[in-house]
């Protein structure tokens, strides 16, 4: 099952803490969870520590969510808050741990270096700006909901979006140039 089929009464029924919509619910959300988390942290083991962390502040927290149609950003939210927490207690930028999906070989490798191109740029973006990244570009997250969660208005998040793709744009077309791949 995949979130995007969930059932709204699946999720009435894990508020309820039915163990199996409970069960379902996180095997539906762990890969999103767990990818959202390692992209952020850039670690495994870290990425493991903010999923588990996640799934029980959620369960521990499901009967507050108002609107089981927003479970999925909720979710994410609670990732990406999670994320911060352990960044400040640790105080420390941990080291790219890694692989980018695999890609399908071309030809010449260009669309390899194009993605790795991208992979680093994201890594290299400062820590807030890389999750407001993926949660938007990656994730679905909506404009909306993500000036919400960080009190500022709607076109002041669009701007700082658009923003922090300009600066991936620009690294990328950077890192192309340097490596004569060319965009």
């Amino acid at each position: 099952m995949s979130f995007s089929d969930l059932d709204p009464d699946l999720v009435a029924a894990a508020i309820r803490g039915e163990r199996e919509a409970v069960t379902a619910l996180t095997q539906a959300y762990l890969p999103r969870v767990f990818g959202l988390a390692l992209r952020l942290t850039r670690n495994r083991e870290q990425a493991e520590e903010v999923t588990q962390e996640t799934f029980v502040r959620a369960l521990r927290n499901l009967t507050q969510l108002k609107n089981p149609a927003r479970l999925t950003s909720w979710l994410l939210t609670i990732t990406a808050n999670t994320v911060r927490e352990l960044a400040r207690k640790q105080r420390r930028e941990a080291p790219l741990d890694y692989e980018p999906p695999a890609i399908e070989p071309e030809v010449d490798g260009s669309l390899e270096r194009r993605q790795k191109a991208l992979d680093l740029a994201v890594a290299q973006l400062e820590p807030h700006d890389r999750e407001l990244f993926l949660l938007h570009t990656v994730e679905g997250v909506r404009l909306k909901a993500l000036a919400s969660e960080h009190g500022v208005s709607l076109p002041a998040m669009k701007s700082r979006v658009h923003r922090i793709r300009s600066r991936i744009r620009v690294s990328v077309l950077d890192e192309l140039e340097a490596v004569g791949a060319g965009a």
